[in-house]
């Protein structure tokens, strides 16, 4: 060991020389500057946390679990686990539907670009280490890519403890010390003892609170599609790099694009000044059929359509992913057997049925002109919405 940082949430936290050097790269260091929670920091001050904090953390769940299980040469793993976000865009998760759908690639696809033909992939050959494990490890491929990447990984671990801390929010205290020490591996799936069920429990629970008061909430969820809105706008118009934007970071695309003229730059500077858009429409999901789930094109087509019924310039609608609780199928030993949580734990089988109250529907718009949008969503997608 070489040297300790001191992180808020995990303490002292000791660092290999081989993770020093991974730190000290050009590609790693931009994690600074990209935040872990977006545009949240809008509604809790104190959400200015970013990758690089978290990434320092999953390394370090990483080493506690090499220990507890007794793995031995496990260095990809901790490099796994330090370099799994290396392939964020700007903004985190807010830019990822964006980047699939300008170049059918996820940040994993990303970060294994980072990992094969940049620096890291030096640092990493040079300490002997595998890039093409350190890759799979960062899919979640391979017996111990369960680690990095499952239902029941360092990374949500992490994020989960280090969100609640830096919002305040206090859903998000997990176990993870009791969690880590009661994983073993059976016929090569990870799973959690019996003696952990409460344990696991309380990471599914922690996680479906965070959904609507964090994750999902309503005024960072307007932020992060009014920026999306921008930049969309801005590739099309050939305003912006496609390729460029991928590995900007968050303040660098704010600045270029709030002097964009028209609505671009007026998208943007409304986010910086937190002169967000209103809630015009909120429906369940379930209420309506959309025929432009994840189609950008078909969506904004609608959102003109929704504009020009209701006699505004601009709205947006904002369809969020299902949320998709992977905690549902940790795998816990009991007796002889392994079960899936959610088939030992009446409480996941509550949350699980739960879950859907909180994905909702919206169509945004500016402040006054809810009424006549809502009006006009309502006639344009057949619903009868507030």
């Amino acid at each position: 060991m070489s040297k300790i940082i001191k992180d808020p949430v995990h303490g002292y936290i000791p660092v290999e020389d081989f993770v020093l050097d991974l730190v000290d790269t050009s590609v790693v260091q931009r994690l600074r500057r990209i935040k872990q929670l977006g545009f949240s920091y809008l509604v809790y001050p104190g959400a200015n946390h970013t990758r690089f904090e978290h990434s320092l953390g999953a390394y370090h769940l990483a080493c506690e679990v090499c220990s507890s299980l007794g793995i031995e040469g496990c260095r990809e793993i901790k490099a796994a686990a330090l370099l799994h976000d290396i392939g964020h865009g700007p903004f985190s998760h807010t830019s990822e539907e964006i980047l699939v759908d300008r170049f059918g690639r996820s940040h994993e696809d990303f970060a294994e670009e980072v990992v094969l033909s940049s620096m890291v992939g030096g640092v990493l050959d040079d300490y002997g280490l595998d890039l093409d494990l350190v890759v799979s490890l960062i899919r979640g491929e391979e017996k111990f890519g369960q680690i990095i990447s499952s239902e029941l990984d360092v990374d949500r671990m992490d994020y989960l403890v280090r969100d609640a801390h830096y919002t305040g929010v206090a859903y998000g205290t997990i176990d993870y010390e009791r969690l880590i020490n009661e994983m073993s591996f059976v016929d090569g799936d990870l799973i959690v003892n019996e003696g952990g069920l409460q344990a696991a429990e309380s990471l599914l629970v922690s996680r479906f609170l965070m959904q609507p008061t964090v994750y999902f909430h309503h005024a960072s969820r307007i932020a992060e599609n009014m920026v999306m809105s921008a930049v969309e706008v801005a590739l099309d118009r050939g305003l912006l790099d496609g390729r460029r934007f991928r590995r900007m970071f968050d303040f660098e695309v704010l600045v270029e694009l709030r002097d964009v003229e028209g609505l671009v730059g007026r998208l943007i500077s409304r986010v910086m000044d937190r002169d967000l858009y209103k809630r015009a429409l909120e429906v369940d999901m379930a209420s309506i059929d959309f025929g432009f789930a994840g189609d950008s094109g078909s969506r904004r087509v609608c959102e003109n359509r929704i504009a020009e019924e209701a006699g505004v310039r601009h709205v947006i609608i904002d369809f969020p992913p299902e949320v998709e609780m992977e905690e549902l199928k940790t795998k816990v030993l009991k007796g002889d057997c392994v079960y899936r949580l959610d088939e030992i734990s009446r409480v996941v089988g509550i949350l699980d049925e739960a879950q859907s109250d909180y994905w909702k529907f919206r169509v945004y718009s500016p402040e006054g002109t809810e009424k006549a949008v809502r009006e006009a969503a309502n006639y344009v997608l057949g619903v009868d919405g507030d």
